[in-house]
């Protein structure tokens, strides 16, 4: 089960309550607007008419569709009727440029506090620039001649301005269980007005759309009754070219002459394809030829292949083969011997002068094969050019043709749409009913300033809580052993609690308030050492950190400490040999101690704890140049081994891991490394780089201890230390 799956509500209550001063900031900077917002609503009213919108289309008389549903049918009368054809319409009939003020003589329709506000500033700001000179008090006559306008235009103006807010303002739902039913809304803060422009809109519409028919039939008839006049000359111009055409180029006979030159074409192609192929097959045997001697000329397959050529290589290799073998019997003086070399060399010529008789019989191919090519070629560019001719002629009288009948169908189709118009054009495609016309409103729809302010208290809120969270997610920081064991794979040894007290010192609490819930905590990181490993708890520790400040050498005096308390003999060694503190926290000397040990100016130098027996303290001494180095000799170690049967723990402090390598040079002489956080301020990314650098050197954590812990933010553990010790108070008092 991953971590999202454990989370409980629980554990989201607490992260608002830890993140409560983010959620309660947004809360009182949203606060102000919401009351502003909240405030200056004006109540609106709604008024809703409703029509019956049915498509009254004959399918009888469509000409492509035989089926009158139309699935845009209702989305589009919807435009239609928020058009602003529609709402000049109304604004005309309810005579709005003069009317519209009486409608809101008490208030104005868009005042509000915000508006309000902002016209005192601009009216201000107006003040301000005339009173100081930058504005003249008195337009001058080139401003008071481009103002002036007649009163038609002023007219026009007002009247475009309504219709655009009354287009603004109608609303129409359209829902397909209702069948054609359509409601159209008008929202406005007077009630009345709402009502009057709302049942205006739909007998608008009804005007609308009976002049759209009206203007569509009379522009359709006159266009069709005008291109059929046109179509009727086209159709007896085309028919009379096409009769001359076919008489003047003897039309009729040229069906069966078109038909047999694409097979003439097609096979004179196939023959040249195949005669090219042969002389580039010839070509390249030609042009080899000629490129090798006539020795290598032998190899060839086409004279390899020839009998003639095979009869007297054979009878040159038998020849050969003879004249080797006399040649060790007798010299090559001998006449036998000059008679078979002669006979040699005639065998010879003959190959030579066969070879050159099949190289000119390649040649005479290759010719020939190229004549042939021409002569076919010849042949189809006359074909072609014979059905070119033939072709131009048919091609031109396809043409005519198809103006025929392209013009006879365009003109009976006219003929038949003008009978159509005529029978149709009495009739309304689009009818529409006022099944119920609207009253003034009686309430508005908006909920008055206190739900305005309680959504945006919840959405403050809302808004608040996920900045919450998302801030949660995003901190990346130690902080509940829970989540830090859990994400990290590391043992927890212990949380310190938050001291929040004034004049308590956390260096030295375990002796100041023994009893004290950080004094507890510190006992409780103890017994966790103690109860680390079955072979026994490590006797020598080392305690560091990844930053500065996370109250590492606290931790360190104050587990000494808690070992010394139980009776265990404990030795604590200031490693920090950079920014020693130790001895400042026991008030001792630190004019010598580990540094001069280790630079060979001293004995180790080990004080005694006033009131603890067990406890000793070994400071760093003065800062050397070199810590490093020193740290690395062996002599530390030496001393180490020699105080270990004197001690059963000797505790380290060191410097943090993250700038210097002291502590990984201590670790290597420690049995154990105890890294220490600070809640709210070590990440998890610091934890994974100081284990692994540990595991590089092959050193061993222990575990965590994480110091500052809020225990009022980190429920898990506030809820283990007020539970059955009532000594564990942050007050730090016995019960």
């Amino acid at each position: 089960m991953n971590r999202e799956e454990e989370i409980n509500i629980k554990d989201y209550l607490y992260i608002l309550l830890r993140r409560k001063n983010i959620i309660l900031l947004v809360f009182f900077v949203s606060l102000p607007f919401i009351l502003i917002k909240a405030l200056s609503v004006t109540p609106v009213y709604k008024a809703t008419t409703t029509l019956l919108i049915q498509n009254n289309y004959d399918p009888s008389f469509l000409s492509n569709n035989r089926f009158g549903y139309d699935p845009y049918f209702l989305s589009t009368q919807a435009q239609l009727i928020k058009s602003s054809k529609v709402a000049t319409r109304v604004v005309e009939a309810l005579r709005l440029d003069e009317t519209y003020n009486r409608y809101f003589q008490d208030k104005k329709q868009d005042s509000s506090i915000t508006t309000d506000v902002t016209n005192w500033f601009k009216n201000l700001y107006s003040v301000v620039l005339k009173l100081s000179g930058t504005v003249d008090n008195e337009p001058s006559a080139a401003q008071t001649v481009k103002n002036e306008s007649t009163e038609e235009e002023t007219k026009n103006k007002k009247v475009q301005a309504l219709a655009k807010m009354v287009r603004n303002g109608i609303t129409v739902n359209s829902d397909m269980e209702k069948g054609d039913i359509v409601n159209v809304s008008f929202s406005s803060t007077n009630p009345v007005f709402a009502a009057d422009v709302v049942n205006t809109v739909a007998s608008a519409y009804k005007q609308l759309l009976m002049g759209m028919k009206l203007e569509s039939t009379s522009q359709t008839l006159e266009w069709l009754k005008t291109n059929s006049d046109s179509e009727r000359a086209k159709l007896e111009d085309s028919e009379k070219k096409l009769r001359e055409y076919k008489k003047i180029h003897d039309i009729y006979t040229i069906d069966d002459q078109e038909a047999i030159f694409p097979k003439k074409i097609t096979q004179f192609s196939s023959n040249l394809t195949q005669a090219q192929a042969e002389v580039n097959e010839l070509e390249s045997l030609y042009q080899e030829i000629k490129r090798i001697s006539p020795e290598a000329a032998q190899n060839l397959p086409v004279i390899a292949a020839n009998e003639t050529v095979k009869e007297l290589r054979r009878q040159i290799i038998s020849k050969e083969q003879a004249i080797a073998s006399l040649s060790k019997s007798i010299g090559y003086k001998h006449p036998k011997m000059i008679r078979a070399k002669k006979d040699l060399n005639t065998l010879k010529d003959k190959l030579n002068n066969e070879i050159q008789n099949v190289i000119q019989s390649v040649k005479n191919r290759y010719e020939l094969a190229q004549q042939k090519v021409k002569s076919i070629q010849t042949l189809l560019n006359q074909t072609k050019q014979n059905a070119a001719f033939m072709s131009d002629k048919f091609i031109q009288y396809e043409i005519l043709n198809r103006d025929v009948e392209v013009h006879r169908l365009l003109y009976d189709r006219l003929l038949s749409r003008i009978k159509e118009f005529d029978i149709t054009e009495q009739q309304q495609t689009i009818d529409v009913w006022v099944v119920e016309s609207a009253d003034p409103p009686g309430s508005p729809i908006t909920k008055g300033p206190r739900r305005a302010i309680l959504i945006g208290i919840i959405f403050s809120l809302a808004a608040g809580i996920g900045l919450a969270f998302f801030l949660d997610h995003m901190d990346n920081t130690v902080k509940t052993s829970e989540d830090a064991e859990e994400r990290l794979g590391l043992p927890i040894l212990g949380m310190i609690p938050l001291l929040k007290e004034s004049g308590q010192k956390i260096e030295n609490i375990t002796i100041q308030a023994p009893s004290s819930i950080v004094s507890e905590a510190y006992k409780a990181i103890r017994t966790s050492v103690l109860l680390s490993s079955p072979d026994g708890a490590p006797k020598r520790l080392l305690l560091s950190s990844m930053n500065q400040g996370v109250g590492k050498t606290a931790t360190s005096v104050n587990l000494a400490i808690s070992f010394a308390q139980s009776e265990k003999k404990v030795l604590l060694i200031d490693g920090d040999m950079r920014r020693a503190r130790i001895h400042k926290v026991f008030n001792l000397d630190n004019t010598s101690g580990l540094s001069t040990y280790l630079t060979n100016q001293s004995d180790i130098t080990i004080f005694k704890h006033d009131a603890l027996d067990c406890l000793d303290i070994a400071p760093a001494g003065p800062v050397p140049p070199n810590p490093s180095e020193l740290l690395s000799s062996s002599k530390l170690s030496n001393l180490i081994t020699d105080l270990s049967d004197n001690y059963d723990f000797i505790i380290f402090d060191s410097p943090p891991m993250f700038n210097v390598s002291d502590a990984h040079l201590i670790s290597k002489i420690a049995e154990q490394t105890i890294l220490v956080t600070r809640s709210g301020l070590t990440t998890y990314d610091a934890v994974f780089k100081a284990n692994k650098m540990l595991t590089d050197i092959n050193s061993e954590m222990l575990g965590l201890i994480i110091n500052a812990v809020d225990l009022k933010k980190q429920h898990q553990y506030y809820s283990k230390y007020d539970g059955p010790y009532g000594y564990y108070k942050n007050d730090y008092t016995t019960s």
